[in-house]
C-alpha cells in the first residue's frame, strides 16, 4: 500500500471530505461530489483543490480515491483491491492471477501486480505507486467467484479451484503441473473438474485433464471433460511437437 501526505485544508474542504467519510465513501464520482455541493462551479472548484491538495486522487475520468480525514498525521494507505474494483467500471470482473495466487499458497512470491480480469477493458496503470493491469476476456470465462467484504464494500475474487485454472494460463505449464500436485489434495477436486469443463479454452481443459488422470484422480466425473474430436495438442507448449499420442486427452505427450 503507498503512503500519501497531505497539505491543509480550507473550511469547504473539510466538510465535504467529513462528509464522505462518515458516509463510508472510499471512492466517489464527479456527480456524487456535485449532488453533495449542490453547485457544479463550486464541486469542480473543490475538486480541483482536493486534488492538488492530494486528498482526492483521480483513478479514471470523474471518478475519485477518497484520502480519510481520520488518516494519523495526514497520512493514508489506499486498498489496492477497492481500487481495483473502481477500475472495473461496472464491468463484470474477478481481482485475480498473480494478485491472488500467493494468498492461496500457490507461490510464496508476492505480486507486484494487481490482475483485474473483466469482460470490457484492456488497460495498464500505476496509482499511487501500485501497478494494475485489466485483463479483457470473453464472459465465459467470468465464473467460479466469491464475494469478500473489504471495509464496507464488496470485492469479486476467484474460488481457489478457479484460480488453479488461471494458474495454467499464467505460468509455464510445468510450473502449472508441479502447483496442481501440491494443491490437489487441499481443494474441492469435484468442483474443480466442473470448473475444468466449463472452461472455453481446449487446451487449458485437455492438459488438465491428462494431469488430474496421472496424478491418481479416477473420479468418474473427469469424463465431464470434453476435449474435442480433433487434432492433438502438445502438453507442453516450450518444447518440441514430437511426442507419443494420448488419444483420450487429445495430447501430444512431448515432454
Amino acid at each position: 500500500m503507498k503512503i500519501i501526505g497531505t497539505k491543509s485544508l480550507s473550511a469547504p474542504e473539510i466538510e465535504l471530505l467529513s462528509r464522505l467519510e462518515f458516509e463510508g465513501r472510499n471512492i466517489c464520482a464527479r456527480n456524487e461530489i456535485t449532488s453533495y455541493c449542490k453547485d457544479e462551479k463550486k464541486a469542480s472548484y473543490l475538486i480541483k483543490k482536493l486534488l492538488e491538495k492530494k486528498r482526492l486522487v483521480g483513478l479514471i475520468k470523474n471518478t475519485y480515491l477518497l484520502v480519510q480525514m481520520k488518516a494519523p498525521k495526514g497520512q493514508w494507505a489506499a486498498n489496492e483491491y477497492l481500487i481495483a474494483k473502481a477500475l472495473a467500471r461496472g464491468a463484470k470482473y474477478y481481482v485475480g492471477y498473480s494478485s491472488i495466487f500467493n494468498s492461496y499458497g500457490f507461490t510464496n512470491q508476492v505480486s507486484q501486480m494487481i490482475d483485474i480480469v473483466n469482460d470490457k477493458y484492456s488497460m495498464k496503470k500505476t496509482i499511487l505507486g501500485v501497478r494494475y493491469k485489466m485483463i479483457k476476456v470473453l464472459p465465459d470465462r467470468l465464473y467460479g467467484l466469491e464475494e469478500r467484504k473489504i471495509d464496507s464494500e464488496i470485492v469479486i475474487f476467484p474460488k481457489k479451484e478457479r484460480a488453479m485454472i488461471d494458474v495454467f494460463e499464467f505460468y509455464e505449464i510445468g510450473r502449472a503441473y508441479n502447483i496442481l500436485k501440491e494443491q490437489l489434495r487441499q481443494m474441492d477436486v469435484s468442483l474443480f473438474i466442473d470448473y475444468v469443463a466449463k472452461y472455453p479454452a481446449q487446451i487449458v481443459c485437455r492438459r488438465i485433464g491428462y494431469f488430474l488422470e496421472e496424478l491418481g484422480i479416477t473420479d468418474k466425473n473427469l469424463n465431464k471433460i470434453k476435449v474435442g474430436n480433433k487434432g492433438f495438442s502438445p502438453l507442453y507448449g516450450n518444447r518440441s511437437t514430437g511426442g507419443k499420442l494420448n488419444k483420450k486427452w487429445r495430447i501430444i505427450v512431448n515432454g
